[in-house]
């Protein structure tokens, strides 16, 4: 007991806690929105100033109709989706279970995963959040948006050389979030000169 409050009460292993659980917790909303909001986006054909993008009925008939539970959600359906669309696998549909059950453990289990009463193996687990997103975000941009692009149309692309904004953008919250301060502020003046090269 007394060494998970010296944990607990350490700056460096409560902060390491916290953004651990933060970033593993962001890569987990950025999974789902791969999933979800592509594809209902994709089957969308009216926009809302309020709502945005509303779903068509292509999206109920050929999305949500797939959820194995007859039920209509949006996650189930849109993860049945893309395993017909050859866009994930078995192993990926697992992981993605195995990484929501995380996310649900951590969301209700905060106090505990903090105190370090419950352990949460980020090296484990972040890599596959990571890796999944990837994989389904360069799945889009190759099936998708390249193959519909009228300059684009007919290439063939190295999938290794396709890097979607997502993975981007994990891999520079990552920097910033667990880097040293060093690297974080120079990745920080990096983009913002990026940023000011292309409004210049």
């Amino acid at each position: 007991m007394a060494n998970e409050w010296a944990d607990f009460l350490n700056p460096s292993v409560l902060r390491t806690r916290f953004l651990h659980t933060g970033l593993f917790l962001v890569a987990h909303e950025m999974l789902l929105s791969a999933i979800k909001d592509r594809t209902h986006d994709f089957y969308s054909n009216t926009w809302t100033a309020v709502d945005g993008w509303k779903p068509s009925q292509a999206y109920r008939e050929k999305v949500l109709s797939l959820d194995p539970k007859g039920k209509n959600d949006p996650l189930r359906a849109s993860i049945a989706w893309l395993r017909q669309s050859s866009a994930i696998d078995e192993q990926d549909e697992t992981t993605i279970r195995e990484l929501t059950e995380e996310r649900n453990r951590l969301a209700h289990e905060l106090r505990n995963v903090l105190s370090g009463t419950l352990k949460h193996d980020f090296e484990e687990y972040f890599p596959k959040l990571v890796a999944l997103i990837a994989k389904i975000d360069r799945w889009w941009i190759i099936n998708v948006e390249l193959a519909t692009d009228p300059h684009l149309m007919g290439r063939e692309f190295d999938e290794d050389h396709v890097i979607p904004g997502s993975l981007m953008l994990l891999g520079v919250l990552e920097q910033v979030v667990l880097g040293d301060d060093e690297e974080a502020w120079e990745t920080y003046q990096n983009i913002m000169s990026s940023y000011e090269e292309t409004r210049s």
